[in-house]
Order: C-alpha cells, then structure tokens, then sequence
C-alpha cells in the first residue's frame, strides 16, 4: 500500500470524526413545554390552543385551558427542568439525533425528595410534538405538550452516553 494514500486516509478519517464530535458538543435542542388544564367544568376553550385543538379534542373532555408555557435551549446529553403546576416538574435530556428524529429521556417527577412518576425513552420527529396527559390537578387532568427542536441539519448523527 502507498505509503502518502495510508497517510491521507488516516488523516481524512480523523478529521471526519473531529468534525463529528464538534458538531455533536454544539447541537442544541429548542425544548417547549404546554401544560393546559382539561376539565368538564364549562365549555371554554382558551384560543391559544387553537393550533393543537384536534389533538386536545381526542382526551375528550368540555374545556381547555393554557396554564403555563415554558421553552429552554439546551444541548444533547444534558438535562433541562420545567415546573409544572402541582409541585410537580418534568426532566428532559434529548439523548441522539437520527434520520430527523430527536430521542428524548423524559422523566415526570414529584415531591420535595423527587420521586419519578414516569420515565420514558422516546422519539418524535425533529420540530414535532407529543401529548403525555392523566394528572388529576384542580378539579381537572393536566395534559403536557412535549415539543422538540434540533438546530442540527440532516443527516447529522448525533448520540449521547449513558
């Protein structure tokens, strides 16, 4: 083998994978967290939930009200907390990035030692959303919109540790 062919390929391979691991420290995620308040209470439906109405119609309940919204910026691998109403506050830590999806740990917690009430690992597409719903609070259910979005451009592979 040429001795200047196996020089440019290791070359060329390390910078690929200096180029791979830059890239994956610097990724961010736009994290959003809607908590809205479902009840049977009236038939009130808070217009700025107009966007995600079909979806909250299928937790049938009368009303749907907005009752804290939060976004943070964070990077892949690390953790983020959101306070939810009830003592009650979500961890998120988007762990890869693959084929336009964004895995996300997402842990529900409670309490002042918290204690996990869910914990799950999950995927959605990148700039998507999904629904987690059935804490009883005030008379009513909260239901959480989990959105994620991830500066990265395709077809960039980015995964965390363990």
């Amino acid at each position: 083998m040429n001795m200047r062919y196996l020089s440019f390929s290791v070359s060329a391979t390390l910078v690929f994978f200096l180029c791979i691991t830059s890239v994956a420290l610097g990724d961010m995620v736009h994290i959003r967290v809607e908590t809205v308040l479902a009840t049977d209470a009236s038939q009130e439906f808070d217009n700025r939930l107009t966007g995600m109405r079909s979806q909250l119609l299928a937790f049938r309940y009368s009303a749907y009200r907005l009752v804290q919204e939060e976004r943070r910026k964070v990077e892949f691998g690390k953790q983020v907390n959101f306070s939810l109403p009830g003592g009650r506050f979500l961890q998120v830590v988007p762990k890869e990035y693959v084929n336009e999806q964004i895995a996300l740990h997402v842990m529900l917690m409670e309490g002042a030692s918290p204690s996990p009430l869910m914990s799950t690992l999950l995927s959605i597409p990148n700039r998507g959303m999904l629904f987690v719903g059935g804490r009883k609070h005030q008379g009513g259910t909260l239901i959480i919109r989990i959105g994620a979005a991830a500066d990265t451009l395709p077809p960039t592979i980015i995964k965390t540790e363990e």
